[in-house]
């Protein structure tokens, strides 16, 4: 029983290792412009355009 805890364990580390191998390589050639993160407002600037809206008024 010990035995197959321990290869059910090592299974997993190795299919967890090959999921973070493949995403790596993903990235490398899927990269995302430094543009698109530009063009996102984060939300503590959206709160506070609103914040800076409502107090205008």
């Amino acid at each position: 029983m010990p035995t197959l805890v321990l290869a059910a364990t090592a299974y997993l580390a190795l299919a967890m290792l090959l999921v973070v191998i493949v995403d790596n390589l993903v990235a490398l050639f899927f990269r995302e412009k430094p543009a698109a993160f530009s063009m996102r407002r984060s939300a503590v600037e959206r709160i506070a355009a609103v914040s800076r809206w409502y107090g205008r008024k």
